[in-house]
């Protein structure tokens, strides 16, 4: 826990809530540029394991978290749910688009009881 001692002193978070953080595994069905960005963000915030389309997504999260258990699921629809970004460039959009999933996904789960 000591790598996640930043997160753990805020008051939105706390010990408890980087339990659940620790606790989840999180589905990331965006677009691969999209997807690579929100498992990277949700591996470095600690999340127990992430789920994602296709192989090359679960190298960005292992970079960050080597133990970090990581499912690939071709299958995994996408998320229909994540914001469309009005910028121009597709690598920000996809980059905005990445780490708002990632927020989403770490706000469920510190609202969770």
């Amino acid at each position: 826990m000591e790598r996640f001692d930043r997160q753990v002193r805020l008051a939105e978070i706390g010990s408890s809530g980087q339990v659940r953080i620790s606790s989840k595994l999180v589905s990331v069905g965006l677009e691969p540029d999209a997807a690579d960005i929100a498992a990277r963000y949700l591996a470095g915030a600690g999340v127990r394991g992430v789920r994602v389309r296709d192989a090359t997504m679960a190298e960005g999260a292992r970079a960050i978290a080597p133990g970090i258990r990581v499912d690939v699921d071709p299958a995994l629809p996408i998320d229909t749910e994540a914001l469309a970004f009005d910028i121009r460039d597709p690598t920000c959009r996809d980059i905005c688009r990445g780490a708002h999933a990632a927020l989403r996904a770490l706000r469920a789960a510190l609202k969770e009881i």
